[in-house]
């Protein structure tokens, strides 16, 4: 599972992309459901697919994807206080403070160029 944030799609800003895969047929399928913004909750698939826990808990943390089901929903890969979904186009590039060692993220436009 992944998700995406189309800024511009109103009314399904939010997409979670679900990746299936069959070793056995060799095949591949692609599921994506869209939300909106204002309303971001996903059917869970937890109950087909157990593994999907992890996958889907990570989505909420990087996009606010809320899923529907009755596993815990506490973040797994920011930290307890992180404000905000650091994955969607409207989060800010730079200029936030990082936890360690008191060192923080520059603006863009004043990041080193490397060209």
């Amino acid at each position: 599972m992944s998700g995406v944030h189309y800024l511009a799609d109103v009314g399904r800003e939010l997409h979670a992309v679900y990746h299936l895969v069959s070793i056995t047929h060799n095949r591949r399928l692609r599921l994506e459901v869209s939300v909106p913004d204002a309303d971001p909750h996903v059917p869970s698939v937890v109950s087909v697919y157990p593994t999907c826990n992890w996958h889907e808990r990570e989505t909420w943390d990087f996009f606010g994807n809320r899923l529907r089901r009755a596993s815990r929903a506490d973040p797994i890969e920011m930290p307890d206080d992180w404000k905000g979904h650091p994955q969607r186009k409207d989060y800010p590039l730079g200029g936030i403070p990082v936890e360690y060692r008191g060192a923080t993220v520059p603006p863009p436009d004043e990041r080193r160029s490397y060209s």
